[in-house]
């Protein structure tokens, strides 16, 4: 007389199961890889926004930090050239009408690598010298540190009125053609995330 020996088997994982623990996988290898672009991606930054009185003009002051200039830096060294674009809008605070627009202001400078003298050169608008340096971050720091936006005179500000100073910053890139800028206008030329701040004041 033989004894038979039942030896439990694993059951295989029904098919319910098995999509669900690769949905749950799928969603933390997404959501590791977002934080982890997140992190690392470049930001613009601004730095000690003042607006103040100079010489009976409105004079808006501001620097910008590049966090985390990796991006650019690589971009620049593959040949594309950049551009750094501000501007800057005074607006009169209206609470049942839409803010009106008092003085707006831009200003731009092109980031390029110059391969001849193996540096990062900044062009500034108005000026003749090339400005250069082997660090990015240097270069940035040196002539971003300081910016200063003239929008108009003084005495269009009135007592006891509400205002704002909205400032917009952006890095994108120069060599796009305008026509296609306008076909493609749902895509985004700008090389990292374009930056909005704004100053709420009462003169």
């Amino acid at each position: 007389m033989s004894a038979e020996q039942s030896v439990p088997s694993s059951k295989p994982w029904s098919s319910m199961t098995r999509f669900y623990f690769q949905s749950v996988l799928l969603c933390l290898l997404v959501f590791f890889g977002i934080s982890t672009q997140t992190a690392s991606a470049s930001t613009l930054k601004l730095k000690n926004l003042v607006l103040d009185n100079q010489a009976g003009s409105i004079m808006a002051r501001f620097g910008i930090e590049l966090k985390a200039d990796t991006e650019v830096e690589e971009a620049l060294l593959s040949g594309i050239r950049l551009k750094l674009d501000c501007e800057a809008k005074l607006l009169k605070n209206k609470s049942l009408w839409p803010d009106s627009e008092i003085a707006s202001k831009s200003y731009s400078n092109k980031l390029f690598f110059d391969s001849l003298s193996n540096k990062f050169a900044l062009e500034k608008p108005g000026v003749d010298k090339i400005f250069k340096n082997k660090s990015l971050t240097i270069l940035l720091r040196d002539e971003w540190k300081t910016m200063i936006l003239d929008l108009g005179p003084w005495a269009t500000l009135q007592r006891g009125e509400k205002y704002k100073l909205r400032l917009k910053v952006r890095i994108d890139q120069t060599d796009i053609p305008q026509w296609l800028k306008s076909t493609l206008f749902f895509w985004s030329w700008d090389v990292i995330p374009s930056a909005t701040y704004q100053l709420d004041f009462t003169y």
